[in-house]
């Protein structure tokens, strides 16, 4: 049985007490989640940052790598996620879209520390 909280096609909708305030952007619970995350998993250990770049995008930067979380419409008007892994400033991975804000923190958490693997391809 799907929570009372999700739409028509699984994907969580916020409850009526999470609903954005008119001053709350759409990145804005993403960017405390991503927050909270790397806060509990690298503490004071590493220097990191935590930004919401603009109203639809968050980015956390580490010394090695830089993961930014950009906002997609979904079905019905839900927000989708769309995460992306960066090092060397180049995109190494994308992933999702997640649905929920707490799906795309599940996998970032997953990449903070990760061994990062570039794909070499060419076109002969």
């Amino acid at each position: 049985m799907k929570p009372s909280h999700c739409g028509h096609n699984g994907l969580a909708r916020r409850a009526p007490s999470q609903r954005m305030t008119e001053t709350e952007t759409p990145a804005e619970p993403l960017r405390a989640g991503l927050e909270r995350m790397v806060a509990d998993h690298f503490g004071e250990a590493t220097d990191w940052t935590v930004s919401a770049d603009t109203a639809e995008r968050v980015t956390v930067s580490l010394p090695d790598r830089r993961l930014v979380a950009s906002r997609r419409d979904g079905p019905g008007g839900a927000d989708h996620w769309v995460l992306e892994l960066a090092a060397d400033g180049e995109t190494v991975s994308k992933f999702g879209p997640f649905g929920t804000v707490d799906g795309l923190v599940e996998r970032a958490d997953t990449l903070l520390d990760s061994e990062v693997r570039y794909t070499v391809c060419c076109d002969g």
